[in-house]
């Protein structure tokens, strides 16, 4: 049974379309969003959120932003800030977002899309996992809240009365601490580009390292991954577009250019001749580790969603599908992925917990084992339906990070992980995953996973298990039927489970034993009928001497036939004439007419002597085979004849 997950929620004035959680304190959820430049009065505005209490969220900052600009389409804290020197405690937070300039702006050809804001925060109360912050008294003021860092046209301008660039995609890397990286991706473009920059709080073309264009095609999403610091220069953009994947090893020290993007895969789809809808889509890409990617797919025809494990060679230039999971059914077209590692870093055995958000406002939950330096299949937590009332825009999920080691097993802290949700009815969500502790037995130190991970052994057991309860089912279904049907003795008393209609209907009584005593007596009555059967046909079959007597006799009356036929026909006061017809088959017809001068029409009858030589020794041929004639009758049987013969012309 799916578990039930409390959940908080907190409706602000504007549709939502961006969200990100701080990453050195869960409690604060930052999410932006807006009405756009349009007339109907609904703001442009960032909010931070405090998410400490597991019963209701509140609104600690409100930004409200120019009017004639663009909506927020995307959002991301890109680095903290602490307070004085010795203090523990954060005092802003750094964020990027995505906001386009002015209709007027852009038909100047100025769009600057990348925005820096520098947000102040409150104090926090408690430090508890589900503990809450405090608003100053008197409030924050916008001024004290937050501050506008800068603004930048980071893509290139487009040219032509219509422009359409946006800011489509925004990631920040955070996990290199001495150089973060963000990454943004523009959509609608005349050409289209991915650039990868230092994150800074006031980034300029100094901060550029990788700048990919993509002409038509667009990037779906895109994922960072950085390294610890000490080896910093290994850092990763992967990206995909409908068909491809992509990955690019970055050099974030330094002015060198990092090398061209490699193509790590491409759908089979993709070679074939076919419409676009009718060929599956990449939609989310995201990082597991720096040699395995997570690859969010949409099938044709709004026929679901599935997810991908990639896993990268060590060249970086291949790449192979490890693990493929279709997600729910109700799912027909998937829109967000999103995934939280529940351990510091990419070697230790871990847990990933996985979000999937569909068009239809659902949201669904897995997670993925990574133990024994491989990747075990997807498990499903549970799967959340109708979150919101209309599109869902964004998920994120809390960085989790895991707290200082108990100094016992039997009492480490409680964990939660939350999953933020956003989308146009103007609602943030936030539901709470609690987290157990868990011990392995190559780890004496406890780590924090969603679901028990299992074993190889202890999932082929269980697979071995499963099969034979499978197996015992079929036999005990397949013995009370065969019982029922009299083919077994009864062992179950299957029989007396039916009522005592159907066992009149169905049920057949068990005559096995007495069948096979009775089986050599009839067996031996059958061959004894079965021999006098024999007998009685072999003494009914002719021998030789019939066979030839009864042929002699069929000879003899054949050719009496013929001669009896010229005989009568003589004695006649009025003769007939008698033809005579080869069938052509071996066989000679006769027919008696009155004697005319005008007999057929449609064919040449002769008398004997009018035969020609040739034809005489045919018809003596075809009437001895026949059994009309034989060689002791001569030829004066002829005489009172007319032989047929076919004309050569026909005349009308």
């Amino acid at each position: 049974m799916a578990p039930v997950l409390p959940c908080a929620q907190i409706k602000l004035s504007y549709p939502l379309a961006a969200a990100d959680f701080d990453p050195l304190n869960k409690d604060f959820l930052l999410v932006g969003g807006g009405g756009g430049s349009s007339s109907t009065g609904v703001p442009n505005k960032i909010s931070l959120i405090d998410s400490a209490r597991r019963e209701t969220l509140r609104e600690l900052v409100d930004i409200e932003l120019a009017k004639d600009e663009d909506s927020v389409t995307t959002l991301a804290i890109a680095e903290t800030g602490e307070g004085a020197t010795g203090e523990k405690l954060q005092s802003h937070l750094t964020v990027y977002a995505g906001i386009n300039s002015s209709a007027a702006s852009q038909a100047a050809g100025k769009n600057e899309h990348l925005r820096s804001f520098r947000i102040q925060l409150p104090q926090r109360r408690s430090k508890d996992d589900l503990g809450a912050v405090d608003k100053p008294q008197g409030g924050i003021s916008r001024t004290e809240a937050t501050k506008a860092l800068s603004r930048a046209a980071v893509f290139r301008a487009a040219t032509g009365s219509k422009n359409e660039t946006y800011q489509r995609v925004l990631r920040v890397n955070r996990n290199n601490s001495n150089s973060p990286l963000a990454a943004i991706a523009s959509g609608l473009a005349p050409e289209n580009e991915v650039i990868v920059f230092r994150a800074s709080s006031t980034p300029t073309s100094k901060d550029e390292i990788s700048r990919i264009n993509l002409g038509k095609r667009e990037a779906a999403d895109l994922d960072l991954h950085s390294s610890p610091a000490s080896s910093s220069s290994d850092s990763k953009l992967a990206y995909c577009t409908d068909d491809e994947v992509f990955i690019q090893s970055l050099q974030v020290k330094g002015s060198k250019k990092p090398d061209a993007p490699v193509s790590l895969y491409r759908t089979p789809e993709s070679t074939m001749t076919l419409p676009s809808n009718k060929r599956p889509k990449f939609r989310a890409i995201r990082f597991l580790d720096a040699k395995t990617l997570l690859l969010l797919q949409n099938l044709p025809d709004r026929g679901g969603a599935v997810l991908l494990v990639l896993k990268i060679s060590e060249d970086n230039r291949q790449s192979q599908i490890r693990l493929r999971k279709r997600l729910n059914k109700t799912t027909k077209v998937a829109v967000g992925l999103e995934v939280a590692r529940l351990s510091a870093t990419d070697q230790s055995d871990t847990q990933h917990v996985i979000a999937v958000s569909g068009q239809n406002s659902s949201i669904e939950i897995l997670v993925l084992d990574f133990l024994d330096s491989s990747y075990r299949s997807f498990k499903p937590y549970t799967h959340l339906e109708n979150v919101h009332s209309g599109p869902l825009t964004r998920i994120a999920f809390s960085n989790f990070l895991p707290p200082p080691t108990p100094d016992t097993k039997s009492n480490p802290p409680s964990q939660h992980l939350r999953l933020a949700s956003v989308g146009v009815d103007q609602y943030v969500r936030v539901h709470y995953m609690p987290l157990r502790p868990y011990v392995s037995r190559s780890s004496k130190a406890p780590r924090y996973v969603l679901i028990p991970p299992s074993s190889n052994m202890s999932q082929t057991t269980i697979g071995m298990i499963y099969a034979l309860v499978i197996v015992a089912i079929a036999a005990f279904l397949m013995q009370a039927f065969t019982e029922i049907r009299g083919a077994t003795p009864p062992v179950l008393g299957a029989t007396n489970w039916l009522p005592p209609r159907m066992q009149d209907w169905i049920a057949r009584p068990y005559l096995g034993a007495e069948t096979l005593k009775q089986v050599p007596a009839q067996m031996a009555h059958q061959a004894e009928n079965a021999a006098d059967i024999a007998k009685q046909q072999i003494s009914n079959i002719p021998d030789i001497d019939d066979i030839t007597h009864a042929v002699e006799h069929t000879s003899s009356m054949l050719k009496r036939q013929l001669s009896d036929l010229v005989a009568e026909n003589t004695n006649l006061e009025t003769p007939k004439a008698i033809i005579l017809r080869d069938e052509g088959v071996g066989e000679i017809s006769t027919e008696t007419i009155q004697h005319d001068v005008d007999l057929v029409k449609e064919e040449t009858v002769k008398r004997w002597d009018e035969l020609s030589q040739a034809q005489q020794r045919t018809w003596k041929l075809k009437l001895k085979e026949a059994g009309h004639w034989a060689e002791h009758q001569g030829e004066s049987v002829f005489k009172g004849l007319l032989f047929s013969v076919l004309r050569d012309v026909i005349h009308g």
